[in-house]
């Protein structure tokens, strides 16, 4: 507050002119009479000013508050707003943020990760929709999604965020066999995934032994079989089941989107700052 007041005392003089009394202005401010004409004397002490004259029964504004009373309603209006704006803030603050990705993200990247979110956010709560498809983000069953590749959501905010690396890895600890591994992989539909362009060159003519469109079906087969799979580089070096076949690598971008709609909310906003860090961290570490 400077030598001449601030808001509290204007918007003291504003709601008495408001409500004609004392009284009416105290309950609108939550004070009571007394501080209320305290204030006001206080207030016109530090102006030189007189605010307001009786006048049958009513405080009336002087002319020098008349001149500003349009001014102090547009103050008031505008404190308002920005109020309300605040606790529509604390209130998305203490939402939901959903997000949905590839199940090996939702557990190698982000679940792992919640633990420094909740303490930052202890109000929002994260909800993880495992799919391989847009279908959830498309449908808006997600605010946020990370996807392995671009896309063509022209709607949504879209940024690289890292890359995965695969390699091809066999899986150890099987009964002994005769013959080469046998091979685990995606459908057909996925055959186009860099990973698979790069098994087919590694494996050219070998045919599947086991096919299937989620990666920790893959990962059970491969185990259950022996079978080689590729699989994301980080996840199988920290996965004792399996050892890297050979020395190739593919590589797809991690995208985030967003749907621009939704990307100021703070609790979207702060789960896709999250997001971002997070999969940039493991991207690091990979």
């Amino acid at each position: 507050m400077n030598a001449d007041g601030g808001w509290a005392e204007l918007e003291l003089a504003q709601r008495i002119a408001r409500a004609g009394t004392l009284s009416g202005a105290a309950r609108a401010l939550g004070v009571d009479q007394t501080t209320a004409a305290r204030r006001l004397g206080a207030l016109e002490r530090r102006l030189g000013l007189r605010l307001f004259d009786r006048v049958g029964g009513r405080l009336e504004p002087t002319p020098a508050l008349g001149a500003v009373l349009d001014r102090l309603q547009a103050m008031d209006e505008d404190a308002t707003v920005a109020l309300a704006a605040m606790r529509r803030s604390e209130a998305e603050m203490r939402g939901l943020a959903r997000i949905s990705s590839v199940g090996f993200i939702l557990a190698e990247v982000l679940a792992p990760a919640l633990g420094g979110f909740a303490r930052a956010h202890p109000g929002v709560t994260i909800a993880l929709h495992a799919d391989d498809r847009l279908a959830r983000f498309d449908r808006r069953e997600a605010d946020i999604a990370v996807r392995l590749g671009r896309t063509s959501d022209d709607s949504a905010l879209m940024k690289k965020i890292g890359e995965a690396r695969f390699r091809l890895c066999r899986a150890i600890g099987a009964p002994e066999r005769v013959g080469p591994p046998p091979l685990v992989r995606y459908t057909e539909a996925l055959d186009h995934l860099p990973e698979m362009q790069l098994l087919d060159r590694l494996r050219p003519g070998v045919g599947a032994a086991a096919r299937a469109d989620r990666l920790d079906v893959l990962i059970a087969a491969a185990v259950a079989l022996g079978g080689e799979v590729m699989l994301p580089e980080i996840a199988a070096r920290r996965d004792p089941c399996f050892v890297f076949a050979d020395e190739g690598v593919a590589t797809r971008p991690i995208f985030r989107l967003v749907h621009a709609d939704r990307a100021r909310a703070p609790s979207v906003a702060a789960a896709t700052r999250w997001v971002d860090e997070s999969v940039a961290a493991w991207a690091r570490e990979a």
